[in-house]
Order: C-alpha cells, then sequence, then structure tokens
C-alpha cells in the first residue's frame, strides 16, 4: 500500500525553483515602487507570459497547456507572491477569465486568448454589483435581446483589471429571470459605445486597477455571448472553485516573505546586550506564525490535490479563501511588530505587504460567504470531517 505523501514531484520542484529565482531577483527589488502606482505592470505581465504561467489550463492551440494543472498554478501564486503579490494575482486571474472566454465561439477565442495568454493585453471579469456579489438572485445587470444581439445596462463594482483591460466578461440577466438562472456571460471590449469605468482607489492592491463599469444600452453581438445560455454564473462559480485556494497560497506567500525578513531582522537586532531573538517574546510569536501558516498551506494544496484527482472540493476551497488570507495577514502584522518603527516605515515592503493581503479578506468572496458555503457543504454530508 503506498504511503501517504506531501512531496511535490520532481518536474513541480523545478517549477518551484525557477519562479523562486524570478520572484526573488526580478520581482522583489520593485516590489514597493510597483505596489505605489496605479500604473499595471505590463512589463512583468508579458515576463509571465513568457515563462508560460499564463496559459495554465487554457486551450493548447492558443498557447496553453489544455490541461489544468491546480498544483501547478497554486506553486505559481505562492511562490511569484514571495517577490509581488500583485503580479502573482496575474495567473490566477488569467485562469478565471480565460477558463469563462475558452467556452466562447472561434472569434472571441482567437482575438483575445492568445493576447491574454502570451501577457500583451488584460481581459476583467464583472460579476459583483453595488447591491450583489456571490448572491446572484440579488443580480441587476440586464442584457435585453435585441435582433442580432443584446443590449446591456447595469453597474459592476470592485472589478480586478477594470481600469487596464481591454475587454471584460460581464455577467448579466434576461429581463424576467430570477436566481442564478438566466444569468448569461458576455464578452464586452472597454472601448464600446456606452461603457464608462472609473477607478476604484483602495488602501492596497494599486496595480490592480480596481473600478467600476456602468453599462448604458451597450451593445454585444450575437456571436461575444460565451458558452451556454443562462449558464454564465454556474460556469464562473465552478472555477471559483480552483481560484479560491490559489489566492489562499498567494496570501501566503507574502507571509512567508515577511516572516523571512522578521527572522533575519530578529537575528541582527540588538537589545539590552543580545540578538531579539534571544528573546521568548520573539522567538515564540515567530513559532506560532509559523505554524500556522504551515497549516494554512497545506490546506489550500489539499483543496487543489482534490481539484486534481477530481473530487469534490467546494468546501475545502472555501476553508483555504477565508482562512487562509487572515493567517497571512495576522504574520505580516507579527512581523511588523518584530521589526518595531522600521517595520511600520514606508520604505520597508512589510507594511505595503499588509495593505496588499488585506484586501483578499474581503476579494473573491468574503469570509462570511465561504463559511455558508462550509456549513451548508457540512449539512449536506452530515459530518464535519470528511
Amino acid at each position: 500500500m503506498p504511503m501517504l505523501s506531501f512531496a511535490f514531484s520532481e518536474e513541480q520542484e523545478a517549477f518551484r525553483a525557477t519562479l523562486e529565482d524570478y520572484a526573488r531577483s526580478a520581482l522583489a527589488p520593485a516590489y514597493r515602487e510597483r505596489a505605489a502606482s496605479a500604473e499595471f505592470p505590463f512589463e512583468a505581465l508579458g515576463q509571465l507570459g513568457e515563462l508560460g504561467l499564463l496559459g495554465i489550463g487554457l486551450p493548447k492551440e492558443y498557447g496553453g497547456t489544455e490541461e489544468e494543472d491546480p498544483i501547478m498554478l497554486g506553486l505559481a501564486a505562492e511562490t511569484l507572491a514571495y517577490g509581488d503579490v500583485n503580479v502573482a494575482a496575474a495567473p490566477v486571474q488569467v485562469g478565471l477569465t480565460g477558463s469563462q472566454l475558452a467556452l466562447a465561439g472561434e472569434e472571441v477565442r482567437e482575438r483575445y486568448l492568445p493576447p491574454l495568454i502570451e501577457g500583451r493585453e488584460t481581459v476583467a471579469i464583472a460579476l459583483t454589483e453595488p447591491g450583489s456579489g456571490s448572491d446572484a438572485s440579488a443580480m441587476r445587470t440586464v442584457a435585453n435581446p435585441v435582433g442580432d444581439g443584446w443590449r446591456l445596462s447595469g453597474e459592476k463594482t470592485a472589478i480586478t483589471w477594470a481600469m487596464n483591460a481591454s475587454s471584460v466578461v460581464v455577467y448579466a440577466r434576461e429581463p424576467g429571470t430570477t436566481g442564478a438562472r438566466g444569468v448569461s456571460a458576455y464578452l464586452v471590449p472597454m472601448d464600446a459605445e456606452g461603457l464608462t469605468r472609473h477607478h476604484l482607489a483602495g488602501m492596497g492592491c494599486l496595480p490592480l486597477g480596481w473600478g467600476t463599469l456602468h453599462f448604458d444600452d451597450v451593445f454585444v453581438p450575437s456571436t461575444y455571448r460565451i458558452g451556454e445560455h443562462g449558464a454564465g454564473f454556474r460556469a464562473v462559480m465552478s472555477h471559483f472553485d480552483f481560484s479560491r485556494a490559489a489566492l489562499g497560497l498567494l496570501c501566503l506567500g507574502a507571509a512567508r516573505a515577511s516572516l523571512d525578513e522578521a527572522l533575519a531582522h530578529s537575528q541582527q537586532r540588538r537589545a539590552f546586550g543580545r540578538p531579539i531573538a534571544d528573546f521568548q517574546g520573539i522567538s515564540f510569536l515567530l513559532a506560532e506564525q509559523a505554524t500556522y501558516v504551515e497549516a494554512a498551506r497545506w490546506m489550500c494544496y489539499r483543496a487543489l490535490w482534490l481539484r486534481a484527482s477530481g473530487q469534490p472540493h467546494t468546501a475545502q476551497a472555501s476553508m483555504s479563501k477565508w482562512w487562509p488570507p487572515v493567517v497571512a495577514k495576522n504574520a505580516i502584522e507579527a512581523a511588523i511588530r518584530v521589526h518595531g518603527n522600521l517595520g511600520y516605515a514606508v520604505e520597508f515592503p512589510l507594511q505595503q505587504r499588509y495593505r496588499d493581503v488585506f484586501a483578499y479578506l474581503i476579494a473573491d468572496g468574503t469570509a462570511e460567504i465561504q463559511k455558508k458555503i462550509i456549513a451548508r457543504e457540512a449539512y449536506r454530508r452530515g459530518a464535519i470531517v470528511w
């Protein structure tokens, strides 16, 4: 009987080592400078395209890997985030939008998938509205059928890449429908008449270009509907099970960088004639954070392993979305405290990571939504642990 193994394959380890070198040498030195600007890092995105990180699970004919590889995506998100948590979001975001575009017709696929996979363009995904997020029944953006397509009217908010994308995948319902049924996905170029966007600046994640999109009778041709009629919401939610665990690892990658910095600082900083690492108030704090990060990390990889194995993983994905970002936020806060006033200073990356990671306590589904999903799965199965 084979032994239970938590080891990565040789290919995965080589992949991680390559990305770690890139993250440390190319991303980390300029992270703080990039993170302080609302300008999207297209140069770094192009480098990710050259490394083959933006085509994981996307059609091979357009430059992708074809087969889903959840573990590789998780390793990419975690390892890149060690150097730059905002750049690290790109493989996850492209995986999400690309999976939707892959369901579109040939015209859309040929126009948008190659530049997306190569890192030449970005495509946003517009689901959240001012009055709804994960609640499909509250979606108000409407797609009114016309002779040769649809006309979209409504508003989307907190949309990642809204300010830098060339197009956006929009979820809207046909008049008279309720719930998830009746919601379809549509590809809308950002220069479409009637579409306007406004920057929604936050306290972190500035390069991600969050924004609000207004659709005022925007025409979408029939060839630009994505996937089956009325199946848009279902299609994107199935991929969130893939991306949520990767986002948890993204946050933990930033936390690991912060704890490594705190570890080194505690050995260099002296107080009362001794390195502060000698004091249990410091060493025990780092030990606690190391334990939490380790536990959260393997929770995420187990969710991705379940996905790769074709097993149910919705609850584990939600666990990986609500708890690891909390663990990461707490770990970075602890690293700031170890550094004292230096940790709070804007010239060091700790405070920037804290603000960037904090966004994931909210983005892509709050902790409350994730807990609701976990509880639903537990009641459905009749067991807390399965």
